[in-house]
């Protein structure tokens, strides 16, 4: 299990010069994420109840919308390399699916893949800070985790499942300030990160997050001020480039409407299966609105937007897949916090909670950016699909217990729920 947290741990170093350098055509995290296939497989084998992989709904419209990238690429896609090649994207996702269902069958485990995911954007902020500081601010950070945008919405996914551990009394002490921790430098390099779709993501989850607690008006009026401080008095912040944008954020903006309008010609010359996966950058270009001048070149590039690229790309029938994965996944984990948040067991609740707020704050940030293929997000796609598993079986294991017996036994029906 040691390898899947490795794995966990790296997600989001996109470019890190180790994990993302080339070892005989693969990256080393590849190396990584085949060892941890082994490690499932191995499991998978010595397993006596199989994991039900498919009877979750988000997980049979990530089967469709699997199916679906699969026969765009082959029927449309470009020629096949393995260098940036969309579909061995795709195929690893779907072994991160087996992966994830089939080793993250425990309280236990669950816990832990949370805490090092929290861990993993918790360090990756270092590095935005430390980048930060070294160049003094002159440019916008994000070597070794690539693009602050991206970044950004990976580090939302994690923000909400960090507070609600942190704020569980419940928790280990060491565990609730390691999570305090986490949102401290995360929120300070989303900050310095400037993403202004990053901002509204965040508001988005905020407000959930505040809607949902005891006292919502006055925790909504308390986020909203904090929130205003923090980006008002922050020498760099996605606030002040909303509210005075620079010249290169509004050619940033200009060049962002630009293959908009670009990848909605691509989905009008193709309304139902689209251009293919994978030719977005390449094709961009041909659909510009006629007359257009380039813009520095920037039209020769990805759409910023993860919902007009599916639809340029997959066209109809691969966005309707897309968006019912996350519908799906909301209202499962809605109906998961619900079932859970009287009789437990706490840490489903508390994922629940979290990875809906997460993904909600991601959505929003995913029309600002093209990040259908960021590895944290289906990270937190598969775990939400196990939730409901893990409450299931976490209830039956309570119920099977005899309601009357010895204190180490009331003791030990007691806590487990907790953890």
């Amino acid at each position: 299990m040691i390898l899947v947290y490795l794995l966990v741990s790296i997600l989001p170093l996109s470019k890190h010069p180790f994990w993302s350098g080339y070892l005989a055509d693969v990256t080393v995290i590849k190396y990584v994420g085949l060892a941890c296939l082994t490690y499932a497989l191995f499991y998978f084998a010595t397993k006596t109840i199989r994991p039900p992989y498919f009877k979750s709904q988000q997980s049979r419209w990530f089967l469709i919308y699997f199916v679906l990238t699969v026969i765009s690429y082959f029927s449309q896609g470009p020629a096949f390399s393995l260098d940036k090649n969309p579909l061995i994207s795709y195929v690893s996702f779907l072994l991160f699916f087996f992966v994830a269902m089939t080793v993250v069958d425990s309280l236990g485990r669950l816990r832990w893949v949370l805490l090092v995911a929290i861990g993993s954007v918790g360090w990756a902020s270092l590095y935005i800070l430390r980048e930060w500081q070294k160049y003094g601010g002159a440019v916008r950070p994000g070597w070794v985790v690539g693009d602050a945008n991206y970044f950004t919405a990976s580090a939302l996914l994690c923000l909400p499942l960090a507070y609600y551990l942190a704020a569980d009394s419940r928790r280990p002490q060491w565990e609730r300030l390691f999570c305090a921790g986490c949102i401290v430098v995360t929120l300070m390099a989303v900050t310095i990160g400037a993403s202004r779709g990053g901002l509204l993501g965040l508001l988005a989850a905020s407000m959930l997050i505040a809607l949902r607690s005891r006292r919502p008006l006055c925790n909504t009026l308390v986020v909203t001020t904090v929130l205003l401080l923090v980006s008002v008095l922050s020498p760099v912040s996605p606030l002040q480039r909303l509210l005075n944008p620079s010249k290169v954020d509004q050619r940033s903006a200009e060049a962002r409407t630009m293959v908009w309008a670009a990848g909605l010609r691509m989905f009008m010359s193709n309304p139902l299966a689209g251009i293919g996966l994978g030719n977005y950058k390449a094709q961009v270009v041909f659909f510009r609105v006629p007359n257009q001048p380039l813009a520095d070149g920037a039209i020769a590039h990805v759409a910023h937007n993860t919902y007009v690229e599916i639809l340029a790309e997959m066209g109809l029938m691969g966005l309707v897949a897309f968006l019912a994965m996350l519908v799906t996944t909301f209202s499962g984990l809605e109906r998961v916090q619900h079932r859970t948040a009287k009789g437990g067991p706490v840490l489903v609740n508390r994922a629940a909670l979290g990875l809906q707020a997460g993904l909600l704050a991601f959505a929003v940030a995913a029309f600002f950016v093209s990040a259908q293929y960021q590895k944290l997000f289906w990270l937190m796609l598969f775990l939400s699909m196990g939730l409901p598993v893990l409450a299931r079986r976490t209830a039956a294991g309570l119920r099977a217990r005899p309601e009357s017996g010895s204190k180490a036994t009331t003791s030990v029906g007691a806590a487990s729920p907790l953890r």
